[in-house]
């Protein structure tokens, strides 16, 4: 494990005995300042972490190295090759008497026989990374995606260091990861990142930064005249390129002539077009790793980057997508998205097209948004009011974003701006825009729109399209008839590896559990404190340390009710919220997992985070893990689907509920007790139990 060192504030000040530095963007910048639930705008990255772990270098990438492999026997599996240093691993053997090379063949032999969709079932033991990356191995180039940056760095510990895989020709795999731009060192400014507000590329374009700009305009070596226009005129090309290592990405039907120190390195994106990879200096890490766009055999993503760089087009087009934990995937696909209007404007004010097509579209989306802004003004907002898209102006503003390749290259060239999040939103609902509803909110003077969309068909396809092939794994899969009638997705293949979930889990009742419904206690059946007094007596009896799953932040109590009804087990609401805020690193995982904590309260573990053996004995659910059904998604999800409605809604509660078992139940040998103050997440754990322990029916 890697051993972490701590300040005397108790932060996480270094890794392995490299000192991490600090990263003042978002110490500056964060939203994450807020001190209640209800303050947050929306408007940033809640990814962001306020401190990188060890900012990357461009000698970390792993698959711009070329390391001589001695003869290995390629023939011995044709289906399967892992190695430890020069040891090699057999692939393992399942309860079924099949082998992981033995499920690689048979998807391998799918795929080549014109099945394009196949959704591989594995619990834990499976090896589904390793059974991945062999698939790629065999097919060539290859996506792979994971949920969360804690499952992509796992990729990166376990096959980039002393694990590799051999292809065909004898040469080892070369597998990439594609990180944003808080994990590298900028080298221009030496122990701060490529998200470094300061950077040229990245800077804000205003009066307060003006001495700077006129640095970075006056720097930029492609400029003859270093008479600097107007702020109002200035466009990033012109002060961007004083970074050496800026190396945008753009559509090669837009040409970005003035970047006569750049190396034009030219693929095909999953679109259809082509692209132009404008590669100047090399030594920066993160413009560095677009070279795995040409060059990796493997390229892992995170979910959020894959679903940005596929909508954008940009992502390479591969031989097969592998997606991991496929259920969370699939179900991120109903999209919702929140953009800050009132930041949006600010957003494009700023631009400075060269187009009079592109200047004239950046006039109307200001009409627009003052428009939209100035109607919320009169009428007021109703938070609650859901409206289709169509009547309002965001439809307009939509449809704005994707009317001109000029437009959309000035906001793409320009990576940090706001805009691209919106640009990102009219490319995933363009062509459902149709069925687009909303809502607004205002946040402090800030006008906030979230948009949904429950039409999965349009978006099904538009994976598809951009794909030759694709693998969907997971433990837990969704039903027949939820795939089919809400996904839309009729014509696939199911392959088998380990289906039978191995170690225990237990049931410890404390005689005060009720069933916890909304309407229980909307009828005055059950009162909150007698909840609260449950859950707390909970964590008293469980055998520590203790996993407690919060489904919801308001299942905690607040400062009053934790001091009248003498709660001494549990913490705040908006104490374990302001935790997580400031927690950027996972140290209070890491602390639990060290067994220097015996209870870990949190929101974020429900996938990607393991506890196994006596790392954790006993898991608490606060609730049946049931969406929520006041979510604005849900309403309208029920609005499109009545018929198949609660059938999803239950598939999802049960998918998320075996999830947050298997963050302790690992192996054969694991144990775990199961406590709720909810009567429904003990019978739900009877039930598991009368199946044999096994957690998918």
């Amino acid at each position: 494990m890697e051993r972490l060192i701590f300040d005397s504030n108790g932060k996480i000040a270094g890794l392995d005995g490299q000192i991490v530095k600090p990263n003042t963007k978002f110490k500056q910048q964060s939203n994450y300042k807020k001190t209640s639930l209800s303050e947050y705008d929306g408007s940033e990255n809640e990814d962001q972490d306020e401190f990188a772990e060890v900012l990357k270098k461009s000698q970390d990438l792993e698959f711009l190295k070329e390391e001589p492999i001695g003869f290995q026997n390629i023939y011995e599996h044709a289906f399967w090759s892992l190695h430890s240093e020069k040891e090699f691993l057999k692939p393992l053997k399942f309860s079924n008497e099949k082998t992981q090379e033995d499920v690689v063949k048979e998807i391998v032999n799918l795929i080549k026989n014109n099945n394009k969709i196949i959704f591989l079932h594995g619990t834990c033991g499976t090896g589904k990374s390793a059974i991945a990356l062999n698939i790629g191995r065999i097919l060539g180039k290859t996506s792979v995606v994971v949920p969360v940056k804690n499952l992509q760095k796992q990729y990166e510990e376990d096959y980039m260091g002393k694990k590799y895989l051999i292809k065909k020709n004898g040469e080892k795999m070369k597998i990439a990861m594609i990180t944003g731009r808080q994990n590298h060192d900028s080298i221009i400014n030496p122990g701060q990142s490529c998200a470094d507000p300061s950077l040229p590329e990245n800077i804000k374009i205003s009066e307060k930064n003006l001495e700077q700009i006129e640095e970075y305009y006056k720097a930029n070596p492609n400029i003859n005249n270093k008479d600097m226009p107007d702020l109002k005129d200035l466009r990033r090309i012109s002060i961007a390129p004083s970074n050496p290592y800026w190396s945008p990405i753009l559509p090669s039907d837009f040409e970005l002539n003035v970047l006569k120190d750049a190396q034009k390195k030219k693929y095909l994106g999953c679109d259809g077009r082509e692209y132009t990879f404008y590669h100047r200096k090399e030594g920066c890490s993160y413009y560095d790793q677009y070279l795995a766009y040409m060059k990796a055999d493997v390229i892992i993503y995170n979910a959020a980057k894959y679903l940005t760089e596929l909508s954008m087009g940009r992502k390479p087009m591969t031989d097969v997508e592998i997606i991991d934990e496929a259920d969370d995937f699939l179900d991120s696909l109903f999209q919702q998205q929140e953009i800050n209007l009132t930041r949006l404007h600010n957003s494009i004010k700023v631009l400075a097209p060269d187009s009079q097509k592109a200047v004239e579209i950046k006039n109307k989306l200001i009409e627009l948004i003052d428009l939209e802004e100035k109607n919320k003004r009169i009428l007021g907002v109703d938070e609650k009011k859901v409206f289709h898209v169509s009547e309002t102006k965001v439809k307009e503003i939509l449809e704005l974003f994707l009317k001109s390749s000029e437009f959309q290259s000035e906001v793409t060239i320009d990576e940090l701006s706001y805009a691209n999040k919106a640009l990102e939103a009219a490319e995933s609902f363009e062509d459902s825009l149709s069925e687009v509803y909303l809502t607004f909110r205002k946040f402090e003077d800030n006008l906030l729109v979230k948009l949904v969309s429950t039409n999965l068909s349009a978006k099904i396809e538009d994976l598809l399209s951009k794909s030759k092939s694709i693998v969907f794994m997971s433990g837990t899969l969704h039903s027949e008839t939820v795939l089919k009638n809400i996904f839309g997705i009729t014509n696939f293949k199911v392959v088998e590896a380990e289906t039978i979930n191995f170690g225990n889990v237990e049931i410890i009742r404390t005689g005060k559990e009720k069933d916890c419904k909304y309407s229980n206690f909307s009828a005055g059946k059950h009162t909150r404190e007698e909840y609260l007094k449950a859950l707390d007596f909970c964590i008293q009896k469980a055998k520590k340390p203790t996993l407690i799953h919060v489904n919801a932040f308001q299942d905690l109590p607040n400062d009053l009710e934790k001091q009248s009804f003498m709660l001494n087990n549990l913490m705040s609401a908006d104490f374990l919220y302001n935790l997580q805020i400031q927690d950027k690193t996972g140290r209070n995982i890491s602390l639990f997992k060290q067994k220097l904590s015996d209870c870990l309260f949190t929101t974020k573990c429900s996938r990607g985070v393991d506890f196994p053996g006596d790392m954790c004995n006993s898991i608490i659910f606060t609730k049946y893990p049931n969406p929520n059904i006041s979510d604005t998604f849900w309403k309208i999800l029920q609005q499109t689907h009545p018929n198949y409605f609660w059938e999803f809604y239950k598939d999802k509660a049960r998918r998320e509920f075996i999830q947050r078992i298997y963050r302790a139940v690992r192996s054969k040998d694991d144990q775990v007790y199961i406590l709720s103050p909810d009567s429904r997440v003990l019978d739900s754990v009877k039930e598991f139990q009368v199946n044999g322990n096994s957690l998918y029916q």
